[in-house]
């Protein structure tokens, strides 16, 4: 599903000369993804190189661009629902990832999905212990922390505060929320 999103994603902002673009310099003849099917992460690391190569952005942007994203991408999906399903706020859907992995596990049984552990703190922040097989998607989920709580109405500071590293197994974050951002009415969400 994540190399469908990044192929939505150049398609909706760039259209598909674009996409064809990146894949040829990818050296993919896939143009499409199968959302329920796995890819080896060689093929979505070499579509990320050439997405930096043909915006000239660093790959930390493009990473934390596209994991904004990629929660309104998964909010569309069928998954939007078991995302909902932890709570309306940043911080009860952010303790709610793992469950809904441990459920997308229940259909597909080979993903490998990172973890989520929160520690929330008296002063309404927390710390994010993230854990992934895979390298360097640290600046993803600072992207999908922002585009979570963008849609549950909050803004945030993001800080990591740790790297994976041969010191730690696992990255770490600081979030903050600065304040809820006032939802809109109907007539201002066009309903």
């Amino acid at each position: 599903m994540l190399n469908e999103g990044i192929r939505s994603f150049i398609t909706e902002n760039h259209g598909p000369e674009a996409w064809q673009s990146i894949c040829d310099t990818a050296g993919l003849d896939q143009l499409e993804f199968e959302r329920m099917s796995s890819y080896d992460d060689a093929i979505t690391y070499k579509l990320i190189e050439a997405i930096c190569s043909f915006t000239d952005l660093p790959l930390p942007e493009v990473m934390d661009i596209f994991g904004r994203y990629w929660v309104e991408f998964a909010g569309a999906s069928h998954f939007g629902n078991l995302m909902r399903l932890a709570g309306n706020s940043f911080i009860e859907q952010l303790k709610g990832l793992d469950d809904m992995h441990d459920r997308i596990l229940l259909t597909m049984p080979h993903l490998k999905p990172p973890s989520f552990e929160v520690d929330q703190k008296d002063d309404g922040s927390c710390i994010l212990h993230y854990y992934s097989e895979r390298e360097g998607l640290a600046p993803m989920v600072i992207g999908l922390l922002h585009g979570l709580a963008k849609e549950t109405g909050e803004r945030i500071e993001v800080s990591q505060v740790a790297v994976k590293s041969e010191q730690f197994d696992h990255d770490i974050f600081e979030v903050r929320i600065l304040d809820k951002e006032p939802l809109p009415t109907s007539t201002e969400a066009g309903i």
